[in-house]
């Protein structure tokens, strides 16, 4: 219970370090955050040297500390997904109206699937999935969506990382197999998750790209075997939500082709 109680006190006086950095319009020197943060500046020293081995914070050549590009690049996501869910939102809500099914915002977190965002479809019988859960990316839409534009070694590494767990009588456990149809996800531009996830369940997913052409979220429909039947889903549902996902990338900057 000690070290424990130890580690939390230096995790609460880093954050204080790093709180006291961030609101400094400038450059802090280590005299001053003792000061300021109430620290032994031999405390603030060492704790100073783990945050900067990690990139938390830099020191600058005249001994003054700043936030480090590590903080920059995770606020840069956050912004982006907040930008995400900002600009898709209104989008879902016109593919749930369109479908009749339920739309979902998904990114890639920790190699899954993490729903950012849902919106229901007024079906008594639905799909949901909770915002914030996560979900394989095997056996589902939203994952082979979300791997689109990687080749057949980095999303093997991924598949390494995991297990392929067989949730149905249809879902996809062998990595050539998955390969195989991720070549057809790449010829097609969308992906499906045809009874792979769930039973009686069926969804179909496509990318959104940022400015640079990376992938950085998918949508996807999902809806009951019995009301989302295959051509429909192909000739209707495809590229309706393909211009949906198409839209939502220009909005984050990727350029028309």
């Amino acid at each position: 219970m000690e070290k424990r109680s130890t580690d939390v006190q230096s995790l609460q006086r880093a954050f204080d370090i790093l709180e006291t950095i961030g609101n400094s319009s400038k450059g802090i020197a280590l005299r001053e955050i003792a000061e300021k943060t109430g620290l032994p500046k031999t405390t603030v020293y060492r704790l100073l040297g783990n945050l900067e081995s990690r990139d938390y914070v830099r020191c600058t050549s005249g001994g003054f500390y700043e936030l480090g590009l590590k903080l920059l690049m995770m606020s840069q996501r956050v912004e982006q997904k907040f930008q995400l869910k900002h600009v898709a939102r209104p989008i879902l809500h016109q593919l749930r109206d369109f479908s009749g099914e339920t739309v979902h915002l998904g990114v890639l977190e920790n190699n899954r699937v993490m729903y950012m965002d849902s919106v229901e479809s007024n079906h008594p019988v639905r799909l949901v999935a909770r915002i914030g859960a996560t979900n394989s990316i095997h056996c589902t839409s939203l994952g082979k969506a979300l791997l689109i534009n990687r080749d057949d070694r980095a999303i093997t590494k991924i598949l390494d990382l995991q297990v392929m767990e067989k949730r149905t009588l249809y879902t996809i456990t062998d990595r050539r197999t998955f390969l195989d149809e991720m070549a057809e996800v790449r010829k097609l531009g969308y992906a499906l998750d045809d009874q792979e996830s769930a039973a009686d369940c069926r969804c179909i997913g496509a990318p959104i790209y940022d400015h640079q052409g990376k992938v950085v979220g998918a949508i996807s429909i999902s809806g009951p075997v019995s009301r989302f039947l295959l051509p429909m889903v192909h000739d209707t549902i495809a590229p309706r939500l393909l211009q949906a996902t198409r839209q939502i990338s220009q909005f984050l900057g990727l350029i028309a082709e």
